[in-house]
């Protein structure tokens, strides 16, 4: 038995740790964690604990391009010109479009909205998707504004430009090559005051919305009820599911988003949440976004047109919301069972297929026919979370495409920690017809018979940047702190939770145990894919122990004859109305 990650402690100051627990009466351990984390002061921790939208959100138009963007924008509205926000068709990109529509109609403007079709337009601001977009209205709009796309397209806003459309870029992605010659460009990569650098799609759409409003009230043009209460939910909720640090401002948005869901979450989300968790959950937390609700906004774009997404985030209507949220449900339903039979191929073509197979090559890179192979083919609506999970399986960047007839590819790629997805994609690029995306995750275009090059060249370049970290990246796991068995309580698990929301950036803290018998393994779930653990340290039986997606490791722990040290993530567990600590394993190792 060996363990899965390679483990370092948390590094904090004790004496600020301490002075942070006394100040705010919190116990040790959390104060501990917020240290670690760089929250130093006792106003800093307050700030972190109790977020303010008025306090702790910068001025909008003190970011850069927006006071442009929203001057051009209220003079469209004014003029009544004919604005076309277009969004994408994931879930920022809806929750994106559905904020800043939401704005302009809301302020009088004439905004309507257009999203791409993953099949056949591809991702963002392309020709294809351009075109039907002014064949649908009937020509070109008199602005076009874009929401999480648009930096990577200097031809489409050159084309546009040409027939006279004024074009405002909103985004986040990392630019690729030249900028467009729009009007203004506003994204937080081409500088963004501190905090606010990591926005979503969403979050640069709620920077721009609120600066609308502000320049609409300080000129007079508009003086009527605030509205930023309805576009937080949608935009916390897709800083959760994009994957972007929950710190800074992002965290403000996702903290006030959760906090104010039971007064400001539309009809769509309540009935899609309704739905997903069968009324058993009131009170969403980051997960609920990023696992729930932010997977079934999602799967529309995946599996059919992202429009009906897009409308269950705006609609008002009660019962047209129940019936969208159905058809979320099924396209979510229909999007798993294409996903496992997807990553079963990918597993078996990279030789994963096998329990407990190793992998020791430096990228996972693999493909396979598109949809006009039937049933069989490989949905590039998924090859997303398919190279996710091969990521997360191996340790290394995985790349998965899905060809055309003509030998094409689309493709999706997922990297880990240490590595840079575009600065990977960047060493293949002549094999590639563009590509754009983030450092840990990315989506490129592969020329016809290009695969086998692009998967030497793509690979060669992971290999020299697990090389450049000292000779090889391997996953790793943050100890946030070692804890004795009679410190797994109640009430410091409720503390930990004032340090949610929880995701990239701010992960829950994980605690380790030292000296831990396993007394009894049980696999649980449908397959046996998780453990039930029974363990003990110091004379005592500790909380229930739970092993996610680790089924496989039951006989080797039953074979493990001595201790093992154990990091877990404490949560609690409400069941016939009792409250308990659950302890969720995230790794084990046997004693040093």
């Amino acid at each position: 038995m060996q363990a899965k990650f390679r483990w370092h402690e948390a590094v904090a100051d004790g004496e600020t740790a301490r002075a942070l627990s006394g100040a705010l009466d919190l116990p040790l351990p959390v104060a501990l964690v917020l240290a670690a984390r760089g929250v130093s002061t006792p106003d800093a921790a307050r700030a972190f604990l109790n977020p303010s939208l008025k306090d702790h959100l910068g001025d909008p138009l003190a970011f850069p391009g927006v006071r442009v963007a929203a001057e051009r924008l209220w003079q469209a509205i004014r003029a009544g010109r004919a604005i076309v926000v277009y969004g994408d068709f994931d879930a920022d990109g809806v929750a994106a479009a559905a904020v800043l529509v939401t704005a302009l109609r809301r302020l009088g403007g004439a905004a309507e909205v257009f999203l791409p079709v993953r099949e056949p337009e591809g991702y963002g601001l392309t020709r294809a998707a351009l075109e039907r977009c002014l064949r649908e209205r009937g020509g070109p709009p008199d602005v076009l504004v874009t929401v999480d796309c648009g930096i990577s397209s200097p031809q489409e806003v050159a084309d546009l430009v040409r027939q006279g459309v004024e074009v405002i870029i909103t985004d986040h992605h990392e630019p690729n090559g030249a900028l467009p010659d729009a009007t203004v460009i506003v994204n937080p990569k081409l500088g963004a005051a501190p905090g606010a650098e990591h926005l979503c799609g969403a979050g640069v759409a709620f920077k721009v919305a609120h600066a609308l409003v502000e320049l609409g009230k300080a000129n007079g043009w508009y003086q009527g009820a605030s509205f930023g209460g309805e576009l937080l939910v949608p935009a916390g909720l897709a800083t959760v599911t994009d994957i972007v640090p929950l710190t800074g401002e992002n965290r403000v948005l996702v903290w006030n988003a959760l906090k104010y869901w039971p007064r400001f979450a539309g009809a769509g989300l309540q009935a899609l949440l309704a739905r997903a968790a069968q009324q058993t959950v009131t009170a969403p937390d980051a997960t609920t976004f990023g696992f729930i609700l932010g997977p079934r906004i999602n799967a529309a774009g995946r599996m059919a047109s992202a429009m009906s997404a897009y409308e269950l985030l705006t609609t008002r209507d009660r019962d047209r919301a129940a019936a969208l949220a159905a058809q979320l449900e099924a396209f979510n339903g229909r999007r798993r069972g294409v996903e496992e039979r997807i990553v079963l191929a990918a597993r078996r073509q990279c030789g994963l297929d096998s329990a407990g197979a190793g992998f020791s090559e430096a990228a996972v890179v693999v493909g396979g026919d598109g949809p006009h192979a039937g049933e069989e083919g490989w949905h590039p609506g998924v090859i997303g979370i398919v190279a996710a999970r091969l990521c997360d399986a191996t340790g290394r960047p995985a790349a998965v495409v899905s060809f055309d007839e003509r030998g094409a590819g689309r493709g999706s790629l997922r990297a880990g920690e240490g590595y840079h997805a575009l600065d990977a994609l960047a060493e293949a690029e002549e094999t590639l017809a563009g590509y754009g995306g983030h450092a840990r995750a990315a989506g490129f275009h592969v020329k016809p018979g290009a695969f086998d090059t692009f998967k030497r060249l793509f690979s060669e370049a992971c290999a020299r940047q697990a090389a450049a970290c000292g000779g090889g990246l391997s996953r790793t796991l943050a100890v946030d702190g070692w804890l004795e068995p009679n410190a797994l309580t109640l009430a410091l698990c409720r503390a930990i939770r004032q340090l949610a929301p929880f995701g990239c950036g701010n992960p829950a803290p994980r605690w380790g145990v030292r000296g831990v018998t396993v007394k009894e393994v049980r696999p649980v779930g449908a397959a046996g894919e998780h453990l039930h653990c029974v363990l003990a340290c110091g004379g005592q039986t500790l909380p229930r122990g739970v092993w996610f997606r680790n089924g496989t490791a039951a006989d080797a722990l039953r074979a493990h004859a001595g201790p093992v040290d154990v990091v877990c993530e404490l949560r609690e567990n409400v069941f016939g109305g009792e409250a308990s600590v659950e302890l969720h394993i995230v790794d084990m190792a046997p004693c040093a």
